[in-house]
């Protein structure tokens, strides 16, 4: 009876995850086929440098997808991220007084940034991706007004530290299992968690049962902003200076990886696992593009044909679902 109903759970599970397990699927098979195309990909320099450039997409990725799974959409990461790295570059002085004025006012952007968002979506009845099409103007044309072009300098013993390792092991390694331990956690075992999920299915229903909709969605957008800036000022570490346009790339990397990993763009339905597989794909294939030599400009064809195929199956399996 126990192994039976073990089974039927297990069963139930892989189905209601399918796209997960078929999405890491396809990450090996990246993975095993790129470590035969080139043989410098599995040296320890290459995954490294795999798990250090992944990061940064994964911590603005993680944001997209809470957001997404409210049934909202953050056109802003982008910008956020511009924003908190050049404040990063102009603050980040070489004293510890200097080091913490600049992480802190980097992170307070973000946090501001994505609270504006969630005010004006939820205070204003604004649609999510008119609101954050506008701040993404706004803040964008920010970062280059306190930046116009790249320069500036980081706080060196920062940037080494997060360049470094703790206990043999390399610090982006350290932080992507402490940063997706702690968001699993928040999404799956609290009630935070379940109110973005509740929110994302329906939001009346949430709403009827005690769920504070707008409060929940305007904390969602908050979380989305801390996070490009974390990933902002990531990126200054990594770079030693700032770029007022650094991000750009960001905010369709974070929707393509969102939906490639499961995240449906109705809301309700995903979760950052998906997430974590969707960012090593698109990094995975720019840096086996770059080891052969293949001009960059074919990363962006290839991340649009991604997106768009993730977003046909998407809507194939929804549509099998309501039949």
């Amino acid at each position: 009876m126990n192994t039976a109903f073990d089974f039927r759970k297990q069963t139930k599970w892989l189905r209601r995850n399918s796209h997960v397990f078929f999405i890491y699927v396809f990450l090996f098979i990246l993975f095993f086929v790129s470590s035969l195309l080139n043989k410098f990909f599995l040296t320890a320099r290459n995954l490294t440098n795999l798990v250090t450039t992944a990061l940064p997409y994964i911590l603005v990725s993680f944001g997209q997808t809470i957001v997404i799974l409210t049934g909202g959409i953050d056109l802003s990461a982008g910008a956020v991220v511009c924003v908190s790295n050049v404040l990063c570059a102009t603050l980040m002085t070489q004293s510890l007084w200097g080091f913490l004025t600049g992480f802190i006012v980097a992170i307070a952007s973000g946090v501001a940034i994505g609270a504006l968002n969630g005010i004006l979506v939820t205070k204003g009845k604004i649609q999510p991706i008119i609101v954050t099409l506008a701040t993404q103007t706004v803040f964008l044309g920010v970062a280059l007004a306190v930046l116009p072009v790249p320069g500036g300098r980081t706080n060196i013993t920062f940037a080494k530290t997060m360049s470094g390792k703790f206990f043999g092991i390399p610090m982006p390694l350290l932080l992507l299992i402490v940063l997706t331990l702690t968001m699993w956690l928040l999404l799956n075992k609290t009630r935070f968690g379940s109110s973005v999920y509740a929110i994302g299915g329906s939001e009346d229903a949430a709403f009827s049962t005690g769920i504070m909709v707008g409060k929940r969605k305007t904390l969602v957008y908050t979380i989305a902003g801390l996070l490009s800036a974390l990933a902002g000022i990531y990126l200054s570490s990594q770079m030693y200076s700032g770029d007022p346009t650094i991000g750009v790339n960001f905010t369709i990397h974070s929707i393509t990886t969102a939906v490639v990993g499961g995240t449906a763009l109705s809301g309700g339905k995903g979760g950052i696992i998906g997430s974590i597989a969707g960012v090593f794909i698109l990094v995975i294939i720019n840096n086996l593009l770059n080891l052969i030599n293949i001009s960059s400009f074919y990363q962006y064809v290839l991340q649009g044909i991604i997106l768009i195929l993730a977003i046909s199956i998407g809507s194939i399996r929804s549509g099998r679902q309501l039949e």
